[in-house]
């Protein structure tokens, strides 16, 4: 074992439980359980992959306790046994398995599920359907809920249950003067705030007994005009460590940091673990983009937590741990914080499920070799062309099946539009995914060409019997708008790599629902230019990962840029461009702009798809070379194929 973990690696004692290490899976709901709403084969081997890899406690996602938020699932007769199942393949390997104890509150106000949501106060979430106030009777049967879900989970052999007091949830939602407007002993004052989670803790540890764990998780500060800040958590949780009824405290955080984008620092929150801990005797857990086990190292070194959640990390890579126990640093896939395959698919699309912007794995660990690759009976010699996500995850799979794999690459480098992207402000991290192939290649072997685009004559002269075609796409230029041709008309691509001049005056024609548009507007202000942004939807972005959204709309709007909606282009000539509203024609005339930058997308680039077909045993397409996508599915495209042939 490497030696540079001496603290990650270590036992540490909470309550009556010991975890073998301290790298925790946080709460988070990956949208894997049955339709009743507990972990089945899925979810648990899912969980498992963790496991195996290493993690020292697992935390199951919010597990609702109330009628009020659909129904009290660890209530259902066949719940405990279900929940065992998943207690026991998790325990198995030595790790700790903990039950999240939910209540939404305004939270799962949803009009689409026909019920009102409870709160402390008749509040409303955003614009959202107001809240029922809850009555004392009703505060009563909800602590009811929470005791007796988690008595339930004791008897199915979980190690113990997490309060989710975070992220504007019912007990969160009590805890803030934002949220909770009672006149009544349920709120007022801090200390009459405080009555609910203190009783709620009270009732739940009296439930379950001092032999099995009970933890809370809670934001260190909301970040919200009103709501409360580190300084009246410090008070808040010394109050409830104090109560001796809790074993461990979970610090998270609100509003945009709660899953912060690539935009925020790797560590970002851990300061509010480091200042509850100074006035707590009880382990601490912190949050915040810890996707490196060297960086969790320091966290615990400098005692700003006792454990370190690490939860995109453990997606992107559940053998982080492993990995670095044993020293192979460099093998471990970090987390890009890009959300794309994890959080957007969860929050907007619940049935696809979670998934990893580039670990397609995930989601699919209780399928036949997907979390175990099987090595083929029948090495083949494979070609790849095309060195960007899509081409090097299929060169990365087929290789470590046992293929001989090559790998050709016309750029001077590994990444693909990856390496263009990465240029934009606060999205370096996108160079980690070309960082981790790289490596692959190395270890497994694989014959990597670089500076070499690749002819139907070279396919034919190499006798391959796999030839999988990753060439990506070209920029797509609109056909019916006048004046797309002039010289002061460039790509989103070409202003990235810097290979064209940008005048001041800027206007970028986004007609792209992701982050290329306003990534390039970033670029721009960033520089000094005067910027504005058309889209022809009502919101930029639409089908954008909300927060980072949300993080980057915040540094536009900082940064001056305009963002007009509704709005396309219909003709450039000269500086003058022409743009219309899209609900009635109503054409705005646009004087002394220096470049027009479009936005409109690629084309796939597939002449060398087409010209091999019929020509070598096998041939496929992947990436943008198939179809013009995000990096979740040329990873995916990648990934399948590489375990197909």
């Amino acid at each position: 074992m490497s030696d540079q973990f001496k603290l990650l690696f270590s036992p540490l004692q909470i309550g009556p439980m010991t975890v073998p290490n301290r790298i925790v899976v946080p709460g988070h709901y990956p949208s894997f359980n049955d339709p009743d709403g507990l972990p089945g084969d899925r979810h648990i081997a899912y969980w498992e992959s963790k496991a195996k890899g290493g993690v020292g406690m697992i935390c199951t996602g919010v597990t609702p306790v109330h009628s009020s938020v659909g129904a009290a699932v660890m209530l259902f007769p066949h719940a405990v046994e279900k929940m065992r199942k998943a207690a026991q393949a998790i325990q198995k390997h030595g790790t700790k398995f903990l039950v999240q104890l939910w209540h939404g509150g305004v939270s799962t106000a949803n009009d689409t599920a026909g019920r009102q949501a409870w709160a402390p106060s008749a509040i409303s979430r955003g614009a959202g359907m107001v809240a029922h106030e809850m009555t004392r009777d009703e505060i009563q049967d909800v602590i009811r809920g929470f005791a007796m879900s988690a008595a339930a989970c004791k008897k199915a052999g979980c190690d113990g249950i997490e309060l989710h007091g975070a992220h504007n949830y019912l007990i969160c939602q009590f805890m803030s003067p934002l949220s909770n407007h009672r006149t009544d002993e349920y709120g007022g004052s801090l200390e009459k705030r405080m009555h609910f989670p203190l009783e709620l803790i009270e009732a739940v540890r009296n439930a379950v007994g001092k032999d099995f764990v009970v933890g809370i998780r809670f934001n260190g500060d909301e970040f919200q005009p009103g709501g409360y800040t580190i300084e009246d958590m410090k008070i808040m949780a010394k109050m409830m460590a104090n109560t001796g009824k809790l074993d461990y405290l979970n610090v998270s955080t609100g509003y945009l940091l709660t899953i912060a984008p690539m935009y925020f620092p790797p560590g970002h929150s851990v300061y509010l673990a480091a200042q509850i801990k100074e006035v707590v005797d009880i382990p601490v857990c912190c949050i915040g983009r810890i996707n490196d086990p060297v960086q969790a190292e320091k966290i615990l070194e400098s005692h700003q937590a006792d454990l370190v959640a690490m939860n995109r990390a453990t997606i992107c890579d559940p053998e982080l741990p492993r990995k670095a126990k044993e020293g192979r640093l460099e093998e471990i896939r970090k987390c890009l914080a890009c959300s794309e395959g994890c959080w957007q698919r969860v929050s907007s699309q619940h049935t696809l499920g979670a998934t990893c912007a580039y670990n397609p794995v995930v989601g699919k660990e209780n399928i036949p070799g997907w979390l175990d690759l099987i090595p083929t009976p029948n090495p083949k010699k494979v070609m790849v062309i095309g060195g960007g996500p899509a081409g090097m995850e299929a060169a990365r799979v087929a290789a470590s099946r046992g293929h001989k794999v090559s790998l050709w690459e016309k750029g001077p480098e590994l990444g693909g539009l990856l390496l263009t992207a990465a240029k934009a402000p606060g999205r370096s991290d996108l160079l980690e995914v070309p960082r981790y192939q790289k490596h692959q290649m190395k270890i497994l072997n694989v014959d990597v060409h670089l500076d070499t685009e690749v002819t139907p004559e070279m396919v034919l002269e190499q006798k391959p019997n796999v030839v999988i075609v990753a060439t990506g796409s070209f920029p797509r230029k609109p056909f019916d708008i006048i004046g797309t041709d002039q010289p002061n008309v460039v790509d989103v691509r070409d202003v990235l790599n810097e290979t064209v001049e940008v005048g001041q005056n800027v206007l970028i024609v986004d007609s792209q629902r992701f982050l290329h548009g306003l990534t390039v507007a970033d670029f721009l202000a960033e520089k000094g230019k005067t910027v504005e942004v058309i889209f022809s939807d009502l919101e930029p972005a639409s089908d954008a990962e909300n927060i980072t959204k949300m993080a980057l709309l915040q540094r536009l709007y900082n940064a001056g840029v305009k963002l007009t909606p509704s709005t396309r282009l219909k003709r450039i000539e000269g500086n003058t461009v022409t743009v219309a509203l899209v609900y009635t024609e109503a054409e705005r005339i646009i004087e002394n702009v220096d470049t027009i930058v479009l936005s409109f997308g690629g084309v796939e680039n597939n002449k060398l798809y087409y010209a091999l077909r019929g020509k070598v045993p096998e041939l496929y397409s992947i990436g943008d070379c198939k179809g013009v996508r995000k990096l979740l599915w040329a990873s995916s495209d990648g990934a399948t194929i590489g375990r197909m042939i």
